[in-house]
């Protein structure tokens, strides 16, 4: 009785042992064995459940090389995107699922409404290395493969001729190439026809986004609604981890009715500074409403010069401000973000202030203080304010008082400049 369990047992074991042994030899060493494996292995890896191969040669034991392969419906990829592979050369030996030995030859990523991206490098010890190309690209879509990030949500356009070379890890790779970039629009504000270099390592990309490296900006134009044109020089744009907070090195120029206005920006955004200059010389707050308006102001000449407010520059602030530049009828909607009137004992005033665009506001106020008979004072104040970041804003404001004793000893003027900084801190 004994015996005959001993049999049955040693039998069992001896089956089990060959069959794994067929199984194993199936799988390593016939290509419809390997096929299988190799389809579980790139679907692991893509996460997708519909994978094609048109054709495979070889075996695992050895080199699998599988032609046509297709990939639809990646998850971490948008939807409707296919990826094509004409030729993948695959090798788990010695046996590895989790470290795939792979090289692709014409690698092809279709985007949705996009040009393809054309792909070719390897994949070995758990990092790849691979040279990409695209004719034309859509940024948002590379920013939402590759930088899942609130604050670049905002960031949308096109560009052409992207050429890099991809090294490292799927959560950490390195970038370096060139890129041409049509259009980059970000709140209103965009930047077009620039040639950039890049050299960014990217890491925690599960989690929050930390960016290092740099990018050249070799040239290139900015524009805001109804702001000067700039022509970006070359220029500098570094990252230290923070997405939020690259530091700046910038070179421009502008030209606003016949001045040429140069522009040199430096520093991250917080503690940026800003350095205006023109031929012929003008002062920085007047530059800055002139790159924000995109107008001279010819009236601000005269007023800074005499010390008053003369009725040209009047007529611009009520022209611009009020008549939105129209100067012939009100619009519907003025456009005014602020309107203050006063009227006390202390005196009496209005005040006007105008969002020029986004980020820039213009402000112009008139004030009567003091009692008629008893000397009296005249206060114009004119004021421009541009905001860097949400908490950081610069604003220069230049106010003129005339004063009147009695009609005896007549007027006396003075006239006071400021340049304001505001910080804003929330807790």
């Amino acid at each position: 009785m004994c015996f005959n369990k001993f049999s049955f047992l040693t039998i069992s074991i001896t089956s089990i042992l060959i069959l794994l042994i067929f199984a194993g030899w199936y799988f390593l060493f016939t290509a419809a064995g390997s096929k299988l494996i190799a389809r579980a292995v790139i679907s692991e890896y893509t996460e997708s459940e519909s994978v094609k191969i048109a054709e495979l040669e070889g075996n695992l034991a050895r080199k699998l090389i599988i032609e046509g392969v297709e990939i639809e419906d990646l998850r971490f990829l948008p939807s409707g995107s296919k990826l094509m592979v004409q030729k993948l050369e695959v090798c788990l030996w010695p046996v590895d699922p989790e470290r795939p030995n792979i090289k692709i030859h014409n690698g092809r990523l279709k985007f949705p409404g996009a040009g393809l991206i054309v792909f070719y490098g390897d994949y070995k010890d758990s990092s790849f290395g691979l040279n990409v190309y695209s004719k034309n690209l859509n940024i948002r879509d590379m920013l939402d493969l590759f930088a899942k990030s609130e604050y670049l949500k905002k960031i949308s356009g096109t560009a052409e001729h992207l050429d890099v070379y991809i090294r490292g890890t799927f959560l950490e790779p390195r970038l370096k190439g060139t890129l041409y970039i049509e259009k980059l629009i970000r709140n209103g504000f965009s930047m077009s026809d620039c040639s950039i270099i890049f050299d960014l390592q990217l890491k925690d990309m599960k989690e929050k986004l930390k960016i290092y490296g740099e990018i050249l900006l070799e040239s290139g134009i900015l524009s805001g609604p109804k702001t000067a044109l700039v022509n970006l020089e070359p220029s500098r744009v570094l990252f230290f981890g923070d997405t939020r907070h690259p530091s700046f090195d910038l070179k421009g120029h502008s030209k606003v009715d016949g001045v040429r206005i140069d522009i040199k920006l430096k520093g991250i955004p917080d503690e940026a500074g800003l350095k205006l200059s023109s031929q012929p010389p003008l002062a920085q707050e007047r530059l800055l409403v002139m790159l924000a308006t995109n107008r001279k102001w010819k009236g601000a000449e005269s007023s800074i010069s005499q010390g008053a407010i003369s009725a040209d520059l009047a007529s611009d602030f009520i022209d611009y401000f009020v008549f939105d530049g129209t100067g012939n009828k009100m619009k519907e909607k003025l456009g005014i973000s602020e309107f203050l009137l006063k009227f006390d004992k202390q005196g009496q005033g209005v005040k006007v202030k105008k969002s020029v665009n986004e980020k820039t506001d213009v402000s112009y106020g008139v004030e009567q203080t003091g009692v008629q008979g008893k000397g009296t004072a005249i206060s114009h104040k004119v004021g421009t304010e541009y905001k860097i970041t949400d908490t950081v804003s610069v604003g220069a404001e230049k106010e003129i008082k005339q004063e009147a004793k009695d009609t005896q000893t007549g007027e006396k003027q003075k006239t006071e400049d400021k340049v304001i900084l505001k910080y804003k801190k929330e807790f």
